[in-house]
This record gives C-alpha cells, sequence and structure tokens, in this order.
C-alpha cells in the first residue's frame, strides 16, 4: 500500500462510511420508536389521517434504510476496496430523507397541535438532532444538514407564531440548533482528524513492514553481508523511531513558537489544577492578548510578525518553565503559574506587560507591541481547565476594550456583567419583533438662516421600559450580527418617514450605516429595497459613515460608496478628524459632506478652532459641504458661522425627537389651530 494522498483520503472515506453505517440499525429502531409516540401519543382526531400517513411515510423509509444497512453489512463492507464516497451519499440520502420526514409532522400539524404536543414534538427533534452528534460525526454535511432540518423549520414556526410559549420554544430550538452547528462541526473535525491519523499511522506501520520483509529478504539472498544490512537495518528502525516520536511532537507542539498548542496545554493545565486542588496550594492563569500585532502583521508582513511572536515567546518564558506556557490562536498566550497567590500573578504578569512592551528589533525595524492580561485563580474560580481558561479571556477580553493595561483577575462581578449582557442581546434578538425600536430624529439647519436642511435618524431602545443606549447595544448588535437586520430596518423605517414630511418635504434624512452593513453585499440591494418601497428621492437620503473605516478593505469600501452615489444617495463622513483616513482616499471617493466631531466643537478656545479651520479647508478643496456637531450654544453657533461652516446640528437648536413630535416642531401652528377649532 502506497502511502499517497489519493490512497489516504479513499481510506479515510471507507473508515468514515463504517462509522456511519455501525449504528444504522438502532437509529431506524428508535427513529421507529420515536415516531411512534409522536403519531399515536396523542389523540386528535383532525390530524389523526394525517399522522398515520406520515408515520407510514417514516416506516416504509426507515425500513429502506435498514434494508440498505443489511446491503451494506452483507455485501459492501466485506470487500477490500469498496466506493466510500458512494456509501456516504447512500447513507446520506436516507439519514436527509429522515429528517426531511421528521420535520414534516411539525410543519403540516403546526395549526393542531397544543402546548404539550408541541413541547414534546420540540423535545423529540431537539434529542434525535443532539443523538445523531456521535452517529454522524463521521460527515460534516450529514450531520449539520440533519440538525438543522430537524430543528430549524419547527423552530421558525414557533418563533413567527403568535403565541407566547412557542415563541419561547422556537427560540429555544433556532439557538439550540446554532449550538449543535457548533458541537457537530467540532464532534466532526475531531473523527476525521482522528480516522486520518490512524490511518497515516496504519500506512506507516506497512510502509515498515514491507521495508523489513525486503531487508529480511536481502539477508537471505546475500547472506555475505549480514552484518551491513543489520547496521542498515537498525538505522531504518532509528529513522522511523524519530519520525514518529517528531509526529508525535507536532501534534502536541505549536511549530512556530515550540509551545504547548491548546490542546496539549489543556491537558497540562488539568494537571496542574488537580494538583493544587489535592495539595491545598492556589494556581494562577494568565491570559495574554497582545496589543496591535494586527497592524505589524498588515503593515510589515507575516514573516515579521512570526519573528516577533518568537521574540515575544522568549520573554514570556523568561517568567515561567516552558512545560507551562501555551500559544492559544495567533497572537494569544496563556502561562500555568503554580503556588501563586493573586498578587503574585498580578506582579507577574505586569512584568510581562513591561517586558513585551520593550521594542523589538526585526529586519532593522524596531517594532513596539503592548499586552492586555487577564488572570483567573485556581481554586478560588474554578478548577476545571477550560473554565478558568473561559474566565481568564473574558477578563481579558473586558480590559482590553479600555486604555487601562493594568492586569486584571477575574471576579463574580465581572461574571454578572457579562449575564446582563447577555441578558440584552438575548432582549435586543426580539426588539425589531416586539417593536422596541423606535428613531427619533435630530435637525442639521442652515447656518445662514437656520431653516431645517435634514434631520439626522438616531436609533433608541425601550427595552420592557429600560431606555438601553445606543452606545450599549450597538457594540452587541454589530458583534452578533444583528446589526444588518437592525440596520436594514432602520434604512426602511427613516425612508418612510421622510417621505411623509408635509412641512420639510424637500428636507432630506441621514442614516449612520455602520461598517459591517455597508461590507455586506445585500447592503446596496437593501438600500434600493428602502428607496423603491418608500418613494424617497434618492437625493434626499444622506448616509453617515465613520472615518475609521477607511483602514479596513479600501477596494471593497470604494466600490459599496461608488454604487450608493451612483444612486445619487450622498455620503457623509461622520466625526471627521478622529479618523484614519487620508486626503487621497477623500478624493477618490468624492463624498459629498464631512461632519466635524463634537469635541472639536467643545474644544474651539483650544486646539479646536484650528482643527476646524483646516477641516475646512480640506472640505473647499474638495467640494465639500461641512456640517458641526455637538453645537449647544449661541457662541458656537455665531463662531461656526463666521468659520464659514455650512450646517449645524446640536441641543442649540433642538433635542433628538420622535417622528411625531418632529412633525409638532415644524409646524407648531398646528397644535394651536387644533385647539382653537376644538374650543369652537
Amino acid at each position: 500500500m502506497t502511502n499517497t494522498s489519493a490512497d489516504l483520503r479513499a481510506l479515510n472515506s471507507q473508515d468514515a462510511a463504517k462509522l456511519l453505517y455501525s449504528n444504522i440499525g438502532a437509529a431506524c429502531l428508535i427513529t421507529l420508536a420515536s415516531s411512534s409516540v409522536l403519531a399515536f401519543g396523542f389523540a386528535n382526531p383532525e390530524i389523526h389521517l394525517i399522522k398515520q400517513a406520515w408515520w407510514l411515510c417514516m416506516l416504509v423509509v426507515s425500513t429502506l434504510r435498514f434494508v440498505d444497512g443489511l446491503y451494506w453489512r452483507r455485501v459492501i463492507k466485506p470487500q477490500q476496496d469498496f466506493d466510500g464516497d458512494a456509501a456516504q451519499v447512500r447513507f446520506g440520502i436516507g439519514c436527509i430523507a429522515t429528517a426531511i420526514l421528521w420535520t414534516t409532522l411539525p410543519i403540516l400539524t403546526f395549526s393542531y397541535v397544543n402546548l404539550l404536543e408541541f413541547s414534546v414534538m420540540i423535545i423529540v427533534l431537539s434529542s434525535m438532532a443532539a443523538g445523531g452528534q456521535s452517529v454522524l460525526a463521521a460527515n460534516a454535511r450529514i450531520s449539520i444538514s440533519y440538525a438543522l432540518i430537524l430543528l430549524v423549520p419547527i423552530s421558525i414556526l414557533g418563533v413567527i407564531s403568535e403565541e407566547d410559549y412557542r415563541v419561547m420554544l422556537g427560540g429555544l430550538g433556532l439557538v439550540f440548533s446554532i449550538g449543535l452547528v457548533f458541537t457537530y462541526s467540532k464532534a466532526v473535525q475531531f473523527t476525521l482528524d482522528s480516522i486520518n491519523t490512524r490511518n497515516m499511522n496504519m500506512a506507516m506501520s506497512e510502509q515498515l513492514r514491507q521495508e523489513k520483509q525486503q531487508l529480511d529478504k536481502v539477508n537471505q539472498e546475500l547472506s555475505d553481508a549480514y552484518d551491513k544490512l543489520n547496521v542498515v537495518n537498525n538505522t531504518l528502525e532509528e529513522q522511523v523511531s524519530k519520525r514518529t516520536e517528531k509526529i508525535a511532537q507536532l501534534s502536541y507542539l505549536d511549530p512556530l513558537t515550540q509551545l504547548m498548542n491548546r490542546k496539549a496545554f489543556t491537558q497540562s493545565l488539568s494537571k496542574l489544577a488537580a494538583r493544587a486542588e489535592q495539595s491545598n496550594s492556589e494556581l494562577a492563569l494568565l491570559f495574554i492578548d497582545l496589543d496591535g500585532f494586527k497592524k505589524i502583521n498588515d503593515t510589515m508582513g507575516h514573516q515579521v510578525g512570526d519573528s516577533v511572536l518568537q521574540e515575544v515567546t522568549r520573554r514570556i518564558s523568561a517568567f515561567s518553565d516552558d512545560n507551562k506556557i501555551g500559544r492559544w490562536t495567533g497572537d494569544e498566550f496563556l502561562v500555568a503559574l503554580p503556588y501563586s497567590d493573586a498578587p503574585t500573578a498580578k506582579a507577574i504578569a505586569s512584568a510581562i506587560i513591561t517586558s513585551i512592551s520593550q521594542a523589538i528589533s526585526v529586519n532593522n525595524n524596531s517594532v513596539h507591541l503592548g499586552a492586555t492580561v487577564g488572570i483567573a485563580m485556581c481554586p478560588e474560580h474554578s478548577t476545571e481547565a477550560t473554565e478558568l481558561i473561559q474566565f481568564a479571556d473574558l477578563v481579558m477580553s473586558e480590559q482590553k476594550v479600555t486604555p487601562d493595561r493594568t492586569p486584571v483577575i477575574f471576579s463574580n462581578e465581572l461574571q454578572q456583567r457579562v449575564i446582563d449582557t447577555q441578558t440584552i442581546l438575548e432582549g435586543l434578538q426580539q426588539a425589531t419583533v416586539r417593536r422596541q425600536l423606535y428613531l427619533c430624529y435630530q435637525p442639521i439647519v442652515s447656518a445662514k438662516d437656520t431653516s431645517s436642511c435634514a434631520f439626522e435618524a438616531l436609533l433608541r431602545w425601550d427595552f420592557d421600559g429600560r431606555f438601553i443606549g445606543p452606545d450599549q447595544f450597538i457594540p452587541l448588535a454589530e458583534k452578533s450580527g444583528l446589526i444588518k437586520e437592525m440596520g436594514a430596518w432602520v434604512l426602511n423605517r427613516a425612508c418612510m418617514d421622510a417621505s411623509q414630511w408635509q412641512y420639510a418635504h424637500d428636507a432630506a434624512v441621514s442614516v449612520n450605516v455602520s461598517i459591517i452593513q455597508l461590507m455586506d453585499d445585500s447592503f446596496i440591494r437593501a438600500l434600493d429595497n428602502a428607496l423603491r418601497s418608500s418613494g424617497l428621492a434618492p437625493e434626499r437620503l444622506h448616509l453617515e459613515i465613520t472615518e475609521s473605516i477607511f483602514v479596513d478593505n479600501k477596494i471593497k469600501i470604494k466600490q459599496q460608496l461608488e454604487a450608493i452615489q451612483a444612486r445619487k444617495v450622498h455620503v457623509s463622513i461622520d466625526d471627521f478628524g478622529t479618523g484614519y483616513s487620508s486626503l487621497s482616499q477623500l478624493q477618490t471617493l468624492s463624498v459629498n459632506q464631512v461632519k466635524i466631531d463634537k469635541s472639536f466643537i467643545d474644544n474651539m478656545h483650544n486646539n479646536g478652532e484650528a482643527i476646524i479651520r483646516a477641516t475646512l479647508f480640506i472640505a473647499s478643496e474638495l467640494n465639500c459641504k461641512t456640517v458641526a456637531e455637538g453645537v449647544e450654544t449661541l457662541e458656537q453657533a455665531l463662531a461656526l458661522k463666521a468659520m464659514g461652516v455650512d450646517y449645524l446640528q446640536g441641543f442649540y437648536f433642538a433635542k433628538p425627537m420622535r417622528n411625531e413630535q418632529l412633525i409638532e416642531w415644524q409646524n407648531p401652528i398646528t397644535d394651536t389651530t387644533a385647539s382653537s377649532a376644538q374650543a369652537k
């Protein structure tokens, strides 16, 4: 047997097929038993015939699968060289057919089942989906498709229903299905890696056996050269032993830094934690994340980045033994400190940060890094390795978003904040459906005559009577991916409102766009839908983007902005002067407006005025209009007008207000007229 990639793939495919078919009999029996419970366990005359027909279909499919299993066991499996891919396809057809039948019953009977029966359906389908993890772990497409087909349709039906218990169960089903996808992915990866490693080892063993047979044959034919061949044989065995040892090392060591990889470090940490618990001593775990490493990789290349990581490894290793340090991801490291209390751990962490912060010389270049460190203690916080890593990672992530780089130890208060954040995130997922989101509008007035030229749409959230600020929920929406759905809603609502403004029918509406929205391929389609459904003239829509987006994927952003401007929609740069854009980029993109950040308005008496005047000069050169935001006093308004700012926005003119309040603000006579009419 030759150890070619094609042979290895064929063996892996055959082994995967064997794993899939190994439990097909039990799977069919469980399927029939579970389907019988759903078909005959609840008396409901309205859907009795539907259930019987469905059960008969399940019986037919299960019988066919069972026959296929017998055919596999008696005909296909005994063959030395069978088509593993074809066997997996045949098994997958039966498995997916079963999944489709499973999800058909809830769809057909959704409107007729009660709470108990619907709950049983959810539980049975969830159990079937979870139970398939070990059985289907040899094929990613089959396992993930099986879980999603089982859970997603019934969960979506529950979520879009009008009954609270179905919505809740449907939501739990969706969350569970997402969790299963990640679990299945890891299980499949682990299973396929195990199969591949096993077959590689078998191939190596077979190769060694053949080589030994060849040596024995040579020894028999050339007995006079026995001593020489014996030396060659010993040398060959030593090389094979070294090769096997090297493979074992590679499976536990990070190839770049020669530190323990994730798997090896987790195992080592488990042993250290158990030892600390037994000896009633303390163990500290440091989670180290490098600050600024991505910029080095992007600007100087991965070769320089690798050299930097190797130097960082040497610096971290100075504070602990190599067998207690691991590389977690690209620029994340873990350090275990046995017999270290909290003050000692913080002191060592501070020393590591100081060491990493020292200049690193690579190819005659001096680069600078920072580091953020989170600390978890054993046994105070946990005795489980995975939990300790999770807690240390959590406190590191929380600290990373602050300017403070002092090492922080995990606490219950932090965990509670995370729980609160999760509660807000879960509420945010339902905010649009529950109509808790609404828009407020703040006028943007002409600096010449204070007439309203545009209104900025600002998203607000009333979370069951609790106001959640956008600075709190927008980052969560971006991180969770909800920003796309929310952004589309804001765009549609703002365009619809603006199209109905009777007393400001020429005024534009300004909508903030997240970088995640802008980079999404479906954004332009969402923009077209909003304009088409509202009937708003494209010239009356302004999209505000932050200046900092120009540091990412410039080509993609340029394409998106060109598509926006091709529709005659205006583009404004928000928070101008606080980001990283260059004049060449602004000139290439031909934006319509720049918004001067509030921080410069507040600081006009110091350096702010110089920056404002510089911005006005740049805008004039690029033929852009200017908007000063955060204007709160008459003095500021007059000064900005004198400097030549085109438009003003701020509390001095009006605070953000709902659409109905905006209508009254635009036409205050309406209320007086209505009151007079009522008096008459």
